[in-house]
Protein backbone atom coordinates (compact mmCIF):
# COMPACT_ATOMS: atom_id res chain seq x y z
CA UNK A 1 0.00 0.00 0.00
CA UNK A 2 2.87 2.69 0.75
CA UNK A 3 4.85 1.84 -2.03
CA UNK A 4 2.10 2.59 -4.59
CA UNK A 5 1.79 6.07 -3.20
CA UNK A 6 4.58 7.05 -4.58
CA UNK A 7 6.67 6.83 -7.76
CA UNK A 8 8.97 4.30 -8.33
CA UNK A 9 12.09 5.93 -9.61
CA UNK A 10 14.42 6.91 -7.21
CA UNK A 11 14.53 10.15 -9.05
CA UNK A 12 11.19 11.19 -8.51
CA UNK A 13 11.54 12.20 -4.35
CA UNK A 14 13.04 15.44 -3.55
CA UNK A 15 14.86 15.61 -0.07
CA UNK A 16 15.11 18.82 1.89
CA UNK A 17 18.79 20.24 2.83
CA UNK A 18 19.55 18.74 5.71
CA UNK A 19 22.85 20.48 6.24
CA UNK A 20 23.76 18.17 9.39
CA UNK A 21 27.45 17.66 9.71
CA UNK A 22 29.98 15.44 11.17
CA UNK A 23 33.39 14.33 11.38
CA UNK A 24 36.24 11.61 12.28
CA UNK A 25 39.16 13.74 12.58
CA UNK A 26 38.27 14.42 16.61
CA UNK A 27 37.92 11.25 17.18
CA UNK A 28 41.62 10.34 16.24
CA UNK A 29 44.08 9.50 19.20
CA UNK A 30 46.74 12.33 19.66
CA UNK A 31 47.99 13.72 16.37
CA UNK A 32 47.05 11.56 13.90
CA UNK A 33 44.30 13.60 12.45
CA UNK A 34 47.21 15.77 11.09
CA UNK A 35 48.47 12.87 9.36
CA UNK A 36 48.84 13.74 5.67
CA UNK A 37 48.27 17.14 6.40
CA UNK A 38 50.48 20.27 6.00
CA UNK A 39 49.69 22.87 9.09
CA UNK A 40 49.00 26.35 7.69
CA UNK A 41 50.29 29.11 9.03
CA UNK A 42 47.40 31.80 10.29
CA UNK A 43 45.86 34.09 7.78
CA UNK A 44 47.32 37.38 7.61
CA UNK A 45 44.51 39.05 8.65
CA UNK A 46 42.34 40.39 11.62
CA UNK A 47 40.78 37.89 13.97
CA UNK A 48 43.06 35.00 11.61
CA UNK A 49 42.47 31.51 12.76
CA UNK A 50 45.16 29.58 15.10
CA UNK A 51 47.00 26.71 13.96
CA UNK A 52 44.98 24.32 16.32
CA UNK A 53 41.91 24.87 14.97
CA UNK A 54 42.34 25.11 11.19
CA UNK A 55 45.00 23.06 8.83
CA UNK A 56 45.67 22.73 5.08
CA UNK A 57 44.55 19.14 3.43
CA UNK A 58 47.08 18.23 0.94
CA UNK A 59 45.72 14.77 -1.07
CA UNK A 60 42.98 14.65 -2.43
CA UNK A 61 39.70 13.41 0.26
CA UNK A 62 38.61 11.03 -2.35
CA UNK A 63 41.60 9.18 -4.13
CA UNK A 64 44.84 10.46 -1.67
CA UNK A 65 46.31 12.05 -4.97
CA UNK A 66 48.67 14.86 -4.54
CA UNK A 67 48.58 17.00 -7.76
CA UNK A 68 45.83 19.07 -6.82
CA UNK A 69 45.30 22.75 -8.12
CA UNK A 70 44.06 25.83 -6.54
CA UNK A 71 41.20 27.09 -8.73
CA UNK A 72 39.21 29.71 -6.71
CA UNK A 73 39.96 31.77 -3.26
CA UNK A 74 37.20 33.35 -2.24
CA UNK A 75 37.33 36.14 0.79
CA UNK A 76 38.31 33.99 4.14
CA UNK A 77 35.22 34.21 6.79
CA UNK A 78 34.58 32.67 10.33
CA UNK A 79 33.15 29.54 10.16
CA UNK A 80 29.36 30.14 8.20
CA UNK A 81 26.93 29.03 11.40
CA UNK A 82 28.76 30.84 14.43
CA UNK A 83 26.63 33.50 15.06
CA UNK A 84 26.90 35.73 17.58
CA UNK A 85 25.62 36.79 21.20
CA UNK A 86 25.37 40.66 21.25
CA UNK A 87 27.24 40.05 24.29
CA UNK A 88 29.94 38.69 22.32
CA UNK A 89 29.95 41.29 19.44
CA UNK A 90 33.06 43.33 20.42
CA UNK A 91 35.38 40.40 21.02
CA UNK A 92 36.19 39.52 17.19
CA UNK A 93 36.36 36.53 15.17
CA UNK A 94 38.65 34.11 14.10
CA UNK A 95 38.47 33.48 9.84
CA UNK A 96 39.56 31.17 7.79
CA UNK A 97 41.19 30.25 4.24
CA UNK A 98 37.82 29.59 1.82
CA UNK A 99 39.96 27.99 -0.80
CA UNK A 100 39.25 25.21 -3.71
CA UNK A 101 41.67 22.76 -5.16
CA UNK A 102 41.09 20.81 -8.32
CA UNK A 103 42.44 16.87 -7.94
CA UNK A 104 43.97 16.81 -11.78
CA UNK A 105 44.22 12.67 -10.69
CA UNK A 106 40.48 12.06 -10.26
CA UNK A 107 38.60 15.29 -11.09
CA UNK A 108 37.36 15.67 -7.23
CA UNK A 109 36.91 19.69 -6.16
CA UNK A 110 37.38 20.37 -2.58
CA UNK A 111 37.88 22.42 0.09
CA UNK A 112 41.94 23.17 0.99
CA UNK A 113 42.28 24.31 4.32
CA UNK A 114 39.83 22.40 7.11
CA UNK A 115 38.01 23.81 10.32
CA UNK A 116 38.27 21.78 13.44
CA UNK A 117 34.56 19.86 13.33
CA UNK A 118 34.43 20.43 17.28
CA UNK A 119 34.62 24.38 16.46
CA UNK A 120 32.07 24.36 13.49
CA UNK A 121 29.29 21.57 14.59
CA UNK A 122 29.33 21.00 18.56
CA UNK A 123 26.57 23.11 18.97
CA UNK A 124 24.75 23.96 16.35
CA UNK A 125 21.79 26.71 15.26
CA UNK A 126 20.01 24.69 11.86
CA UNK A 127 16.94 23.31 12.54
CA UNK A 128 15.48 21.23 9.45
CA UNK A 129 12.17 20.88 11.40
CA UNK A 130 11.46 24.53 10.75
CA UNK A 131 10.50 24.69 6.73
CA UNK A 132 8.01 23.27 5.67
CA UNK A 133 9.78 22.76 2.57
CA UNK A 134 12.28 20.56 3.72
CA UNK A 135 9.71 18.77 6.47
CA UNK A 136 7.56 18.09 3.22
CA UNK A 137 10.71 16.68 0.98
CA UNK A 138 11.64 14.34 4.44
CA UNK A 139 8.36 13.20 4.35
CA UNK A 140 8.93 11.98 0.28
CA UNK A 141 12.04 10.84 1.04
CA UNK A 142 11.05 8.28 4.09
CA UNK A 143 8.13 6.62 1.64
CA UNK A 144 10.38 6.48 -1.20
CA UNK A 145 13.17 5.13 0.70
CA UNK A 146 11.56 2.77 2.67
CA UNK A 147 9.89 1.26 -1.03
CA UNK A 148 13.27 0.97 -2.89
CA UNK A 149 15.04 -1.43 0.01
CA UNK A 150 11.44 -3.00 0.76
CA UNK A 151 11.90 -2.02 4.21
CA UNK A 152 9.62 -4.07 6.90
CA UNK A 153 8.52 -2.98 10.05
CA UNK A 154 10.92 -4.55 12.51
CA UNK A 155 14.01 -3.48 10.01
CA UNK A 156 16.54 -1.09 11.74
CA UNK A 157 16.82 2.68 9.97
CA UNK A 158 19.87 4.97 11.08
CA UNK A 159 20.04 8.45 10.10
CA UNK A 160 23.78 10.17 10.83
CA UNK A 161 23.80 13.81 10.81
CA UNK A 162 19.76 13.12 11.72
CA UNK A 163 19.72 16.93 13.25
CA UNK A 164 16.17 17.46 15.09
CA UNK A 165 14.86 13.85 13.58
CA UNK A 166 12.79 15.29 11.28
CA UNK A 167 13.16 12.12 8.60
CA UNK A 168 13.21 9.91 11.58
CA UNK A 169 10.01 11.35 12.46
CA UNK A 170 8.18 10.57 9.27
CA UNK A 171 9.86 6.58 9.12
CA UNK A 172 7.87 6.44 12.84
CA UNK A 173 5.02 7.62 11.07
CA UNK A 174 5.02 5.47 8.56
CA UNK A 175 5.09 2.74 11.12
CA UNK A 176 8.85 2.04 10.90
CA UNK A 177 9.32 2.16 14.86
CA UNK A 178 13.38 0.63 14.56
CA UNK A 179 15.08 4.04 14.05
CA UNK A 180 18.24 5.70 15.59
CA UNK A 181 19.74 9.09 14.86
CA UNK A 182 23.34 10.33 15.46
CA UNK A 183 24.51 13.40 15.66
CA UNK A 184 27.37 15.62 16.93
CA UNK A 185 25.50 18.55 17.77
CA UNK A 186 24.68 17.94 21.34
CA UNK A 187 21.99 20.71 21.45
CA UNK A 188 20.06 19.57 18.94
CA UNK A 189 20.36 15.76 19.52
CA UNK A 190 19.28 16.77 22.93
CA UNK A 191 15.97 18.36 21.44
CA UNK A 192 15.49 15.39 19.08
CA UNK A 193 15.90 12.58 21.98
CA UNK A 194 13.13 14.41 24.05
CA UNK A 195 11.08 14.68 21.47
CA UNK A 196 10.93 10.65 20.87
CA UNK A 197 13.68 9.84 18.67
CA UNK A 198 16.66 8.38 20.19
CA UNK A 199 19.70 10.25 19.17
CA UNK A 200 23.28 9.20 19.99
CA UNK A 201 25.67 12.90 20.49
CA UNK A 202 28.61 11.90 18.60
CA UNK A 203 30.33 12.13 15.28
CA UNK A 204 29.59 8.83 13.18
CA UNK A 205 32.80 6.99 12.88
CA UNK A 206 34.46 3.30 12.11
CA UNK A 207 34.18 3.29 16.02
CA UNK A 208 30.65 4.45 16.87
CA UNK A 209 28.90 2.07 13.94
CA UNK A 210 30.56 -0.51 15.48
CA UNK A 211 28.85 0.90 18.87
CA UNK A 212 25.67 1.16 16.76
CA UNK A 213 25.93 -2.37 15.25
CA UNK A 214 26.39 -4.35 19.09
CA UNK A 215 23.57 -2.54 20.41
CA UNK A 216 21.17 -2.72 17.54
CA UNK A 217 22.61 -4.87 14.68
CA UNK A 218 22.58 -4.22 11.14
CA UNK A 219 20.89 -1.66 9.62
CA UNK A 220 19.03 -1.89 6.79
CA UNK A 221 18.78 1.11 5.80
CA UNK A 222 21.00 3.96 6.38
CA UNK A 223 20.48 7.31 5.55
CA UNK A 224 22.92 10.77 5.65
CA UNK A 225 21.26 13.97 3.90
CA UNK A 226 23.54 17.05 3.42
CA UNK A 227 26.01 16.02 5.52
CA UNK A 228 28.87 13.59 3.57
CA UNK A 229 30.40 16.52 2.24
CA UNK A 230 31.23 17.85 5.66
CA UNK A 231 33.59 15.28 6.07
CA UNK A 232 37.25 15.41 5.77
CA UNK A 233 38.43 11.92 6.71
CA UNK A 234 35.45 10.24 4.29
CA UNK A 235 37.20 6.92 3.90
CA UNK A 236 36.61 5.86 7.94
CA UNK A 237 32.89 7.36 7.54
CA UNK A 238 32.63 4.52 4.81
CA UNK A 239 34.36 2.30 6.46
CA UNK A 240 31.71 2.85 9.23
CA UNK A 241 29.07 2.45 6.65
CA UNK A 242 30.28 -1.14 5.59
CA UNK A 243 30.83 -2.13 9.54
CA UNK A 244 26.93 -0.87 9.79
CA UNK A 245 25.13 -1.68 6.74
CA UNK A 246 23.06 -5.19 7.01
CA UNK A 247 24.24 -7.69 3.73
CA UNK A 248 20.95 -6.23 1.97
CA UNK A 249 20.99 -2.75 2.83
CA UNK A 250 21.27 0.33 1.04
CA UNK A 251 22.65 3.57 2.27
CA UNK A 252 21.19 7.12 0.58
CA UNK A 253 23.45 9.61 0.86
CA UNK A 254 22.48 13.67 -0.98
CA UNK A 255 25.03 15.80 -1.73
CA UNK A 256 25.03 19.36 -3.24
CA UNK A 257 26.05 18.68 -6.76
CA UNK A 258 28.95 20.10 -8.48
CA UNK A 259 27.36 20.18 -12.07
CA UNK A 260 24.66 22.37 -10.88
CA UNK A 261 26.89 24.41 -8.17
CA UNK A 262 28.97 25.35 -11.65
CA UNK A 263 26.30 25.80 -14.11
CA UNK A 264 24.21 28.32 -12.09
CA UNK A 265 27.31 29.51 -9.98
CA UNK A 266 26.33 28.70 -6.68
CA UNK A 267 29.58 30.00 -5.58
CA UNK A 268 27.65 30.87 -2.01
CA UNK A 269 27.92 27.05 -1.23
CA UNK A 270 31.41 27.24 -0.49
CA UNK A 271 31.58 27.40 3.48
CA UNK A 272 34.04 25.78 5.43
CA UNK A 273 31.42 22.81 6.46
CA UNK A 274 30.98 21.89 2.44
CA UNK A 275 34.81 20.29 2.46
CA UNK A 276 33.48 18.50 -1.20
CA UNK A 277 31.84 19.52 -4.23
CA UNK A 278 30.63 16.36 -5.45
CA UNK A 279 30.37 14.29 -8.93
CA UNK A 280 29.53 11.19 -10.14
CA UNK A 281 32.39 9.92 -11.61
CA UNK A 282 34.62 10.35 -8.91
CA UNK A 283 32.15 9.05 -6.14
CA UNK A 284 31.76 5.75 -8.61
CA UNK A 285 35.04 4.89 -8.60
CA UNK A 286 35.59 5.98 -4.89
CA UNK A 287 32.59 3.49 -4.48
CA UNK A 288 34.21 0.22 -6.39
CA UNK A 289 37.78 1.05 -4.66
CA UNK A 290 36.44 0.59 -1.17
CA UNK A 291 34.63 -2.57 -2.05
CA UNK A 292 30.94 -0.99 -2.54
CA UNK A 293 28.85 -0.27 -5.76
CA UNK A 294 26.89 3.04 -7.01
CA UNK A 295 23.98 1.79 -7.54
CA UNK A 296 22.27 4.68 -8.75
CA UNK A 297 22.42 8.43 -9.18
CA UNK A 298 19.95 11.59 -9.59
CA UNK A 299 20.35 14.67 -10.10
CA UNK A 300 17.63 16.83 -7.95
CA UNK A 301 16.47 20.60 -7.52
CA UNK A 302 16.80 20.67 -3.80
CA UNK A 303 19.37 23.50 -2.29
CA UNK A 304 19.77 24.75 -6.15
CA UNK A 305 21.08 21.27 -7.32
CA UNK A 306 21.76 18.16 -5.63
CA UNK A 307 23.22 14.97 -6.20
CA UNK A 308 21.57 11.97 -4.56
CA UNK A 309 23.12 8.63 -4.85
CA UNK A 310 22.35 4.96 -3.36
CA UNK A 311 24.82 2.99 -2.34
CA UNK A 312 24.83 -1.01 -1.79
CA UNK A 313 27.17 -4.42 -1.46
CA UNK A 314 27.87 -5.57 -4.86
CA UNK A 315 25.82 -8.77 -5.60
CA UNK A 316 23.25 -8.35 -2.72
CA UNK A 317 22.22 -4.91 -2.15
CA UNK A 318 18.76 -4.68 -4.12
CA UNK A 319 19.02 -3.87 -7.43
CA UNK A 320 17.57 0.02 -8.77
CA UNK A 321 15.85 0.00 -12.04
CA UNK A 322 17.77 2.20 -14.74
CA UNK A 323 20.57 3.01 -12.22
CA UNK A 324 23.45 2.36 -14.18
CA UNK A 325 21.64 4.47 -16.83
CA UNK A 326 21.18 7.13 -14.87
CA UNK A 327 25.03 6.96 -13.89
CA UNK A 328 26.11 6.95 -17.16
CA UNK A 329 23.99 9.81 -18.33
CA UNK A 330 25.17 11.71 -15.22
CA UNK A 331 28.79 10.85 -16.04
CA UNK A 332 28.52 11.99 -20.06
CA UNK A 333 26.90 15.27 -19.03
CA UNK A 334 29.86 15.88 -16.44
CA UNK A 335 32.47 15.74 -19.12
CA UNK A 336 30.26 17.89 -21.39
CA UNK A 337 30.17 21.06 -19.27
CA UNK A 338 33.89 20.11 -18.34
CA UNK A 339 33.82 18.78 -14.63
CA UNK A 340 37.02 16.71 -15.39
CA UNK A 341 38.89 20.32 -16.87
CA UNK A 342 40.89 22.41 -14.26
CA UNK A 343 40.67 25.26 -16.66
CA UNK A 344 36.76 25.35 -16.81
CA UNK A 345 36.98 26.15 -12.54
CA UNK A 346 39.41 29.13 -13.29
CA UNK A 347 37.15 30.88 -15.54
CA UNK A 348 34.58 30.53 -13.26
CA UNK A 349 36.09 32.11 -10.85
CA UNK A 350 36.35 35.32 -12.96
CA UNK A 351 32.59 35.13 -13.78
CA UNK A 352 31.93 35.09 -10.04
CA UNK A 353 33.66 38.64 -9.59
CA UNK A 354 31.29 39.23 -12.10
CA UNK A 355 28.31 38.65 -10.51
CA UNK A 356 30.03 40.67 -7.06
CA UNK A 357 30.20 43.45 -8.90
CA UNK A 358 26.67 43.71 -10.16
CA UNK A 359 25.03 42.97 -7.06
CA UNK A 360 27.05 45.09 -5.13
CA UNK A 361 26.26 47.95 -7.51
CA UNK A 362 22.95 47.63 -7.22
CA UNK A 363 22.81 47.54 -3.33
CA UNK A 364 25.30 50.67 -3.52
CA UNK A 365 23.05 52.49 -5.57
CA UNK A 366 19.68 51.75 -3.67
CA UNK A 367 21.52 52.74 -0.33
CA UNK A 368 22.99 55.95 -1.84
CA UNK A 369 19.15 56.99 -3.01
CA UNK A 370 18.44 56.61 0.64
CA UNK A 371 16.80 53.47 0.40
CA UNK A 372 16.44 50.81 3.26
CA UNK A 373 17.79 47.16 2.84
CA UNK A 374 17.07 44.48 4.85
CA UNK A 375 17.61 40.36 4.19
CA UNK A 376 15.73 37.50 4.66
CA UNK A 377 16.91 34.26 5.70
CA UNK A 378 20.44 33.30 7.59
CA UNK A 379 21.59 30.24 5.91
CA UNK A 380 25.12 29.28 6.02
CA UNK A 381 25.59 30.24 2.41
CA UNK A 382 24.97 34.05 3.27
CA UNK A 383 27.76 34.27 5.55
CA UNK A 384 30.03 33.59 1.85
CA UNK A 385 27.74 35.62 -0.21
CA UNK A 386 28.29 38.57 2.26
CA UNK A 387 31.41 38.71 2.86
CA UNK A 388 32.83 37.74 -0.43
CA UNK A 389 30.61 40.59 -2.44
CA UNK A 390 31.30 42.74 0.28
CA UNK A 391 27.44 43.35 1.80
CA UNK A 392 28.03 44.89 5.41
CA UNK A 393 25.34 46.15 8.14
CA UNK A 394 25.92 49.67 6.61
CA UNK A 395 24.09 48.26 2.93
CA UNK A 396 21.47 45.57 5.48
CA UNK A 397 19.99 46.95 8.50
CA UNK A 398 19.19 43.29 9.74
CA UNK A 399 18.19 39.62 8.18
CA UNK A 400 14.56 38.25 9.23
CA UNK A 401 14.52 34.36 9.63
CA UNK A 402 12.45 31.71 11.45
CA UNK A 403 14.83 30.18 12.67
CA UNK A 404 13.65 30.54 16.21
CA UNK A 405 17.75 29.75 17.55
CA UNK A 406 19.30 32.22 15.39
CA UNK A 407 17.03 34.92 16.33
CA UNK A 408 18.46 37.84 18.66
CA UNK A 409 22.25 36.72 17.25
CA UNK A 410 24.27 38.58 15.31
CA UNK A 411 25.64 37.50 11.83
CA UNK A 412 29.11 35.80 11.95
CA UNK A 413 31.33 38.60 11.57
CA UNK A 414 29.76 40.90 10.12
CA UNK A 415 27.22 41.44 13.36
CA UNK A 416 23.74 41.94 11.46
CA UNK A 417 20.93 41.43 13.57
CA UNK A 418 19.18 38.25 13.30
CA UNK A 419 15.31 39.02 13.98
CA UNK A 420 12.43 37.29 13.80
CA UNK A 421 10.16 37.81 10.63
CA UNK A 422 7.39 40.34 11.87
CA UNK A 423 10.12 42.36 12.79
CA UNK A 424 9.73 43.61 8.52
CA UNK A 425 6.46 44.72 9.02
CA UNK A 426 6.98 46.92 12.52
CA UNK A 427 10.51 48.31 9.99
CA UNK A 428 9.35 48.32 6.88
CA UNK A 429 12.41 48.35 4.46
CA UNK A 430 11.78 49.52 0.71
CA UNK A 431 13.96 45.78 -0.35
CA UNK A 432 14.19 42.49 1.30
CA UNK A 433 17.24 40.65 0.06
CA UNK A 434 16.43 37.30 -0.11
CA UNK A 435 19.61 35.63 1.27
CA UNK A 436 17.92 31.89 1.39
CA UNK A 437 17.95 32.48 -2.33
CA UNK A 438 17.24 28.15 -3.18
CA UNK A 439 13.56 29.02 -0.94
CA UNK A 440 12.87 32.21 -3.00
CA UNK A 441 9.57 31.49 -4.54
CA UNK A 442 7.86 29.86 -1.31
CA UNK A 443 9.79 33.12 0.88
CA UNK A 444 7.90 35.78 -1.43
CA UNK A 445 4.72 33.55 -1.47
CA UNK A 446 4.86 33.50 2.53
CA UNK A 447 5.16 37.52 2.73
CA UNK A 448 3.23 38.85 -0.30
CA UNK A 449 1.79 41.29 2.33
CA UNK A 450 5.21 43.13 2.05
CA UNK A 451 5.04 43.26 -1.81
CA UNK A 452 1.32 44.56 -0.88
CA UNK A 453 2.73 47.33 1.08
CA UNK A 454 5.30 48.61 -1.81
CA UNK A 455 8.78 46.63 -0.52
CA UNK A 456 10.58 45.17 -3.43
CA UNK A 457 12.10 41.35 -3.31
CA UNK A 458 16.18 40.89 -4.33
CA UNK A 459 17.01 37.49 -5.49
CA UNK A 460 20.91 37.82 -5.78
CA UNK A 461 21.66 34.11 -7.23
CA UNK A 462 21.86 32.19 -9.63
CA UNK A 463 20.96 35.72 -11.53
CA UNK A 464 20.36 39.27 -10.16
CA UNK A 465 16.36 39.62 -10.00
CA UNK A 466 14.59 42.60 -8.68
CA UNK A 467 10.17 41.91 -7.95
CA UNK A 468 7.74 43.44 -7.43
CA UNK A 469 3.86 43.57 -7.02
CA UNK A 470 3.89 43.91 -11.36
CA UNK A 471 6.43 41.16 -11.71
CA UNK A 472 4.54 38.11 -13.34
Amino acid sequence: RLCSLVTPALGAFRISAHFYAFSVISSMPGNAKYANYQTVSPPTVAGAASIDESYERTKCRLCDGTNLGLVLKLKPTPPANAFVPKERITQGEKVFPLELNFCRNCSHLQLSHVVSPEVLFRNYVYLSGTSPIMVKHLEEYAKEAACLVNLRKEDFVFEFGSNDGTLLRHFKSLGFDNVLGMDPAKNIAKIATADGLKTIPKFFSFESAKDVRSNFGPAKLICANHCCAHIDDFHSIVRGVKELLAEDGIWIFEVGYLLSVLKDSLFDTIYHEHLDFHSVEPIRRFCLEQGLQLLSASAVSIQGGSLRCVVGWPGTSPAITGGSDAIANLVQAEAAAGLHSESVFLRWAKSIDSSRNEVLALLKGLRSAGKAIAGYGAPAKATTLMYHFGITKDIISFIADDNPLKQGLFSPGLHIPIVDARYLYEHQPDYLVILAWNFADSIMKKHENFLLMGGRFIIPLPELRVVKTSSP
